[in-house]
Order: structure tokens, then C-alpha cells, then sequence
């Protein structure tokens, strides 16, 4: 007589084999995952320790070692625009404008909210003399309502429009920076440049004799001096002169305040 074709499984403890298998399979699914989340979250405090360690060298003036501390949090945690912005920062203050620019870029595109990062990619393409572009950055930071220093955004567009011969609207963009910080030297030097391009003479000694006034030692006051001086008033001053990098307010460094 024929026998009948039984399927049989295994139990261990009344459960099938398969089921504990797949139990099993589950728990250790389960523990790699904790394991790789507590492997992410200990580098995220590895990453967060490297960039306070970072700062602290920044405000110590210790460069090199700031650097190689930026640099180990963004490779440790790459999804953080602050510390993109702020590697950026410092590459600025060391002359690495290409390394500067593509920092600031990264920061920017992990958070297209983040206004420093775009005034600070306008100030990395105007330090590179890319004045179209450096606009439209300054532009994009102002267009939000998060930017900690618009007075510098407004400082550093004018004097981007002034050099695209854009008098009219660089003007505008450097009464606004004086409205929102009347005592801006940097301002009212790049305001004498606009007014004196329109051969616009005496506003343009106005605000160069302001410049002197707010601040007669700093690089914008005895830039002022000299451009009185060529428009026949005041005297040269000791070791005058401010360049092109002077005239605007630096990379912003959201953990230094005040700074530009």
C-alpha cells in the first residue's frame, strides 16, 4: 500500500526549527543596527569634541592646530554645515580661497537657510575677483531672515557692485549698511569711492572725512585721508593705503561674534 509523502519539521521546545531561524536572524538584525547606531553617535561626538577643540585653537590665534582639528570633525561627521562654514572660515584667513570657496559651497548646500554660509561664499568669490557671482551670493543671504550681520551684507555688495561699475545700485546698497550701522567706516570709504566714480565731489569728501572720523588709524580712515588728499583736502597720513581685501568684512564665523 502506498505510503503518503508527509511533510515533517523539526520543533525545539514546541516551536518549529524555521521559526526559531528566523527569530534568531531577527535579534541579530536587530543588534547590528544598535551596534551601528552607537557607532554613529559615538563619531558624532568625536566629530562635535574635534570642532570645540577647533574653536578653542581658533581663539588661542593657533592655525595649524585649529585646521588639523576642523578638518578630523568634518571627516568624522560631514553632514554639519557649522563646521564646513567654519573650516571655510579659516582656509579665508589663510589665503586658500579656492579650499575657502568649496567650503563655504558645501555648507551652503547642506542648509540652504544657512545666510552666513552664502555672505561667506560672496566673500570668498569677491576675494577672487569673481564680482557677478559674489552678488548673487550676497544677495541669497540677504534674501533670508536668519542673517545675523546684514550691514556687512550690504557693505560687501556694494563694494562688489562698485567694481562692476554699478554706481547706482551699489550707492543704495551702502546707505542701507549705513542705516543698519551708522558708525561703519568700511561703508562710508566705499560710499566715497561710488559717490567720487559719479565725479560727484564733495558728497564724496563727506564721506571720506567720515570715514577719517569714525576710525583715523584703521586701514579704511587713512585709505580716506589719501583719497581726500587727491581731491585736494587733508594730509597724507603714516603707512595709508587699504586694499581690496580690507574694503570688505571678512568670512563670518558664526562661533566668533562681532567678527568682520
Amino acid at each position: 500500500m502506498g505510503g503518503l509523502n508527509v511533510s515533517r519539521q523539526r520543533r525545539v521546545g514546541g516551536l518549529p526549527l524555521r521559526l526559531l531561524l528566523v527569530a534568531a536572524l531577527a535579534a541579530a538584525a536587530t543588534a547590528a543596527c544598535a551596534t551601528t547606531q552607537q557607532a554613529r553617535e559615538v563619531q558624532r561626538l568625536q566629530a562635535q569634541a574635534a570642532y570645540e577643540r577647533g574653536l578653542t585653537h581658533l581663539r588661542e590665534s593657533q592655525p595649524a592646530l585649529a585646521l588639523s582639528a576642523l578638518q578630523e570633525a568634518v571627516s568624522l561627521d560631514d553632514s554639519v554645515p557649522a563646521y564646513w562654514n567654519t573650516l571655510g572660515w579659516l582656509y579665508l584667513q589663510l589665503g586658500r580661497l579656492d579650499e575657502a570657496l568649496t567650503r563655504f559651497q558645501r555648507a551652503a548646500e547642506l542648509d540652504p537657510n544657512y545666510a552666513e554660509a552664502h555672505l561667506n561664499v560672496g566673500i570668498a568669490l569677491a576675494e577672487a575677483g569673481r564680482w557677478d557671482q559674489a552678488v548673487q551670493a550676497y544677495r541669497r543671504a540677504l534674501a533670508l531672515p536668519t542673517l545675523a550681520t546684514p550691514h556687512v551684507a550690504y557693505q560687501n555688495l556694494g563694494l562688489a557692485l562698485y567694481h562692476l561699475k554699478r554706481y547706482r545700485e551699489a550707492e543704495e546698497a551702502l546707505r542701507l549698511a549705513l542705516r543698519l550701522d551708522p558708525q561703519m567706516s568700511a561703508a562710508y570709504y566705499n560710499l566715497g569711492l561710488v559717490l567720487a566714480a559719479q565725479n560727484r565731489r564733495d558728497e564724496a569728501r563727506a564721506s571720506f572725512r567720515r570715514a577719517v572720523e569714525l576710525a583715523p588709524q584703521s586701514p579704511f580712515g587713512q585709505a580716506a585721508a589719501e583719497r581726500l588728499k587727491a581731491l585736494g583736502e587733508g594730509s597724507r597720513p603714516p603707512g595709508g593705503g587699504c586694499d581690496r581685501r580690507a574694503q570688505e568684512g571678512r568670512g563670518q564665523d558664526p562661533e566668533t561674534p562681532g567678527y568682520g
